[in-house]
């Protein structure tokens, strides 16, 4: 049995929240055409987002990874490690615009908050797996070994579940499959 990476688990879902994100400009369209913003699709996503992406992914970065990558030596103040924590909380300030939005309501005003900040964490997200998948991943690649590499893939299904419980994770990834399957 081969021994998963860690940054190959990043990766893999980078791109089940590259869907979501897709999902997300889909509603945001459909705000900007006049329509309705879809309650059901928008809650969903938001506890996709915030279980997923905030709970599970980011954390897996910052708690088990990042600090390895700094024992490493890939410098944290000033360096790739602290561009990525400033995204991260940039990231949580805009999920925290699009719940905000998404709590008040289905009023034109609450939808065009929602859409633009769901908008503006695309792009940020989008970026942000840019430069860790063609930098920072590829850095972490270079310094961990195999054997680490695979300790740390070990740890993140171990923080998946004291995040979330057991299971939730896939269920998540599942739903959101689902979703993007089903359009808003």
């Amino acid at each position: 049995m081969t021994m998963q990476n860690a940054t190959d688990v990043l990766r893999q879902e980078h791109q089940t929240i590259k869907g979501a994100l897709g999902f997300a400009e889909k509603i945001a369209a459909k705000i900007n055409r006049g329509e309705e913003m879809p309650p059901d699709g928008v809650q969903k996503l938001m506890e996709f987002i915030r279980l997923f992406v905030e709970q599970c992914h980011h954390s897996k970065e910052e708690k088990i990874l990042f600090p390895l990558l700094e024992r490493k030596g890939i410098p944290a103040d000033g360096g790739p490690l602290g561009v990525m924590l400033m995204e991260h909380d940039r990231a949580r300030n805009l999920i925290e615009e699009m719940s905000s939005a998404a709590t008040g309501g289905t009023d034109r005003d609450s939808a065009k908050r929602w859409m633009q900040a769901a908008w503006n964490y695309s792009d940020l997200m989008h970026d942000h797996f840019y430069k860790e998948e063609e930098m920072l991943f590829r850095m972490a690649d270079r310094v961990l070994s195999q054997e680490e590499q695979a300790a740390v893939a070990g740890e993140f299904k171990r923080l998946e579940s004291e995040k979330i419980g057991e299971g939730k994770h896939d269920q998540l990834r599942a739903m959101m499959e689902e979703m993007i399957a089903g359009n808003p």
